[in-house]
């Protein structure tokens, strides 16, 4: 296992190097970061880590079609997770959805996703999951961004009661390279 998690790692600093964008979320109990891969101008790739104290680990690989419209930028797709819990059974899912992002004026950004795996894609003991997350960012430069956010990230099981793996606010910084 800690071998697996020292390749993903080590795996993951690599692609830094040709990532555009990299953010850090903190709180009390969770870390979460993900790096962005910019296809091209209407497609990329984000990679993720999230860490919980109470709750294990989780990484995730999306794939995105996005689109520009003046204020509004459209992303959508499909978003593989691999669960490992720590009070619940571990499993992977296969959601759908995407992430929306307002442009409001004076460096400031309303930036929300959403996904959703039903139980005919998920796998292991998992029978289905739900992602919410919503956050304000405000962009210090072309390369810094600070933000404050909720997220909630919610397991379904068949034999067992349902889990929430990260529900609470959290900050965290953006960078764009």
């Amino acid at each position: 296992m800690k071998t697996k998690f020292a390749l993903l790692l080590l795996g993951s600093l690599s692609l830094t190097a040709q990532a555009n964008d990299f953010n850090l979320g903190i709180n009390d109990d969770v870390i979460s970061t993900d790096l962005q891969m910019d296809l091209n101008s209407s497609a990329n790739l984000v990679m993720g880590y999230l860490y919980s104290n109470h709750e294990g680990h989780t990484v995730s690989a999306a794939a995105h079609m996005s689109h520009d419209a003046g204020a509004h930028h459209f992303e959508i797709g499909p978003k593989f997770s691999h669960y490992w819990a720590k009070n619940s059974s571990n499993g992977s899912v296969v959601a759908i959805g995407g992430r929306y992002s307002l442009d409001l004026g004076s460096n400031i950004a309303l930036k929300t996703s959403a996904y959703y795996a039903p139980s005919v894609l998920s796998f292991g003991s998992v029978d289905g999951q739900y992602e919410l997350d919503g956050k304000i960012q405000f962009q210090v430069n072309p390369s810094l961004g600070l933000f404050a956010g909720y997220r909630n990230i919610r397991l379904q099981y068949d034999n067992r009661s349902d889990n929430t793996f990260d529900s609470g606010f959290y900050i965290g910084a953006s960078a764009h390279f």
